[in-house]
């Protein structure tokens, strides 16, 4: 008997326990990062709603949120083809599931055009009065077929830059008169947690210098959502005493969409 035991694997037992403290740590992870889902149940009815990019990815789940709480949402996109369709899908996703009639109205809006960004929001400020809630969540990240290809818009400006913070400004400064009519305006800048890796020159802090030597598409992104945040404290500071909030946040993870 002694020979029996001295045999046997003393590890061999200790495999189930392994296996079920490894499925514990994955789903304790799995709880931590999903976070919590959003407690309020308020409506938005009537309320209208501006969200750059809003027919996919991080876009698109607060599209449905808004849209299912009673808020009329336009989503400014560059590809009208596509958003249609989403837009439609969407619609008949909250009809199954909450039985209401959303809004959801797709419009054009290149952010890589000052003048697109100037007629887009001419044409809102016509049509809308009010605009109570602007969500500045479109924006670009390494998109070219070239890593590393240093690319200006036709306004001259590196097109990470001018995409995610310069054209996003513009269009918040355009429509910020009719924000300020809202009862409790609202505007919300989308950044990235990749703002802590930025190198910003202090000497050519908007990257128009000469390329050549120092651009890098992953130093560039990481600028343009540094400027988001710094770009939202300084507005935040310019509406404080107003009916106006201004704030940017990191959204994290989307479980819908795994990202």
């Amino acid at each position: 008997m002694d020979e029996i035991f001295d045999q046997a694997d003393p590890f061999g037992s200790w495999w189930p326990y392994i296996l079920a403290v490894a499925v514990g740590v994955a789903m304790t992870i799995r709880t931590f990062m999903g976070g919590q889902r959003c407690p309020s149940t308020n409506q938005i009815e009537r309320k209208v709603v501006i969200i750059t990019g809003g027919y996919t990815g991080i876009g698109k789940e607060l599209t449905k949120a808004l849209a299912e709480r009673g808020a009329e949402v336009i989503i400014a996109v560059k590809d009208m083809k596509k958003a249609e369709v989403m837009c439609d899908i969407m619609k008949r996703e909250l009809k199954c599931k909450s039985n209401i009639d959303a809004k959801i109205i797709p419009k054009y809006l290149d952010l890589r055009s000052f003048e697109n960004v100037k007629s887009f929001a001419e044409d809102i400020c016509k049509e809308y009065p009010i605009i109570d809630i602007l969500i500045n969540n479109a924006g670009i990240i390494f998109p070219f077929k070239t890593r590393n290809l240093y690319t200006k818009s036709v306004d001259g400006y590196e097109m990470h830059l001018q995409v995610n913070y310069l054209a996003p400004q513009l269009l918040t400064h355009l429509l910020l008169p009719h924000i300020r009519k809202a009862e409790n305006g609202r505007i919300i800048n989308i950044s990235g947690h990749a703002h802590v890796a930025a190198k910003m020159d202090i000497d050519d802090p908007l990257n128009i210098g000469p390329y050549s030597t120092k651009f890098h598409d992953r130093d560039s992104f990481a600028h343009s959502k540094l400027a988001v945040i710094l770009g939202t404290k300084w507005l935040a500071r310019e509406l404080k005493g107003t009916d106006v909030t201004v704030n940017c946040f990191t959204p994290g993870l989307v479980e819908e969409l795994n990202i």
